[in-house]
């Protein structure tokens, strides 16, 4: 992921970027109360590479303690729209992660370290800016961390197939280095992916395939591939 450097936090438009993953990162001193106004869609506060607080979407002016330590705020998209008035009365309702200040101790907190993730390919996935984790290192998942879920499997190009994400929490999926989208089963009701046959391999009729799954709450230890899409899964509207 590229650099940058922001002294009040911009959004990811203003950080030319449109969509993926920001994470802000910034050094706390001293011990205070820290109030973020407004963050687009989901944001996972890490201090010390600890996660101490989720922000949802619909969640504004949000405050909590905070002891010295490294702070870093990823901030997760879940896409646009084009349509509803609030985004006409004012641009920045559309954008895409910290829109309103920080304040810390009821002034405003500057000069952030800014880590631009956009997942369009698995090449950004080599630096997160926040704590990572590959299958198979047999380390704790800290939730807001980014798990990097790696499989290879075999994949049969002349049909579509699609990706069960089911067990996983809220993340993106990769299919031979192709960004499939975002899965959400804990939200629901959407559990597969659909990938086209050509996605497989061309004209291998047996293609052996990698999977990279980017988790954020809760990886599993597993990707199925099957010939049907699920999407009537259960929902939890208290995810949102």
């Amino acid at each position: 992921g590229s650099k940058t450097k922001n002294v009040q936090p911009l959004s990811m438009e203003e950080n030319k970027q449109t969509n993926g993953v920001v994470v802000y990162s910034k050094e706390i001193d001293k011990s205070g109360t820290m109030t973020i106004g407004k963050v687009r869609d989901r944001a996972y506060l890490l201090l010390d590479g600890k996660l101490v607080l989720t922000i949802k979407g619909k969640d504004s002016n949000v405050s909590i303690r905070l002891t010295p330590g490294k702070l870093d705020i990823v901030v997760l998209s879940d896409g646009h729209i084009n349509t509803g008035h609030v985004h006409m009365e004012d641009p920045r309702n559309y954008m895409k992660g910290i829109t309103k200040p920080v304040l810390y101790n009821s002034e405003l907190l500057l000069n952030w370290a800014v880590t631009l993730l956009p997942l369009d390919s698995t090449s950004c996935l080599k630096k997160t800016g926040s704590r990572s984790y590959r299958h198979g290192q047999n380390q704790q998942f800290l939730p807001g961390s980014v798990y990097i879920g790696e499989k290879t499997t075999t994949c049969d190009s002349s049909t579509d197939t699609f990706l069960d994400t089911s067990g996983w929490g809220k993340g993106v999926a990769f299919f031979q280095s192709l960004n499939l989208g975002r899965y959400w089963p804990l939200a629901g009701p959407q559990l597969t992916l659909y990938a086209p046959g050509p996605f497989c391999g061309g004209e291998v009729s047996n293609s052996t395939i990698t999977v990279h799954m980017v988790e954020f709450e809760q990886p599993a230890d597993h990707v199925t591939l099957t010939d049907t899409s699920n999407l009537r899964g259960p929902i939890d509207p208290s995810q949102l």
